[in-house]
């Protein structure tokens, strides 16, 4: 199996640290097959970060998010098919879209069926309050589709890392909604 690391830049990076980060990724990661170092960036740097990563291997990048429709009159919207050239996935259902832009389990489920429409690989993002509503509006076919990236409650903001205990109880908890 894959390890797969993201890296959600949310709304924190200025253009001049974004290349500085890029610079000392390239400079002090060392590259595993068995890992893929995922870059969610906003969607002002993706071009420009692509040119600079593309060609390093396990390095890849993730939109933070997509219009739940497709390319249409839907001004401000940024539809999946204009990212496929620059990333291989895409955040769905964070849990800041859903809390300041009020985005709903149904439309995280528009937005896996537009990624997978246009061949992106939605990563689900999953906290304890979301699970129910994420499940019930998936079904089977988009869920095969998906890979989830589950936060505790507990761990937002937290600067040390969880304990083994509360880690394994978070899968369990997943794994009961998100048998795959």
């Amino acid at each position: 199996m894959k390890q797969r690391i993201v890296a959600n830049w949310k709304a924190n990076v200025s253009a001049d640290h974004a290349e500085e980060w890029v610079r000392t990724l390239r400079s002090y990661c060392h590259f595993r097959e068995d890992r893929e170092t995922i870059l969610a960036v906003p969607f002002l740097y993706l071009e420009r970060i692509f040119s600079r990563v593309s060609t390093l291997p396990g390095i890849t990048l993730a939109a933070q998010g997509i219009s739940p429709y497709p390319p249409g009159n839907y001004t401000g919207a940024t539809p999946a098919s204009w990212l496929r050239d620059l990333v291989d996935y895409i955040l769905v259902g964070h849990r800041e879209r859903r809390k300041y832009f009020h985005e709903t389990a149904q439309d995280a489920a528009a937005q896996v069926r537009e990624c997978v429409a246009v061949g992106i690989r939605p990563i689900l993002c999953l906290d304890d309050d979301s699970l129910s509503g994420m499940r019930a509006a998936l079904d089977s076919e988009e869920l095969a589709e998906v890979i989830c990236a589950y936060t505790p409650d507990s761990a937002v903001a937290l600067e040390t890392a969880l304990d083994i205990k509360d880690i394994q109880a978070g899968i369990a908890r997943v794994s009961g909604y998100f048998p795959h």
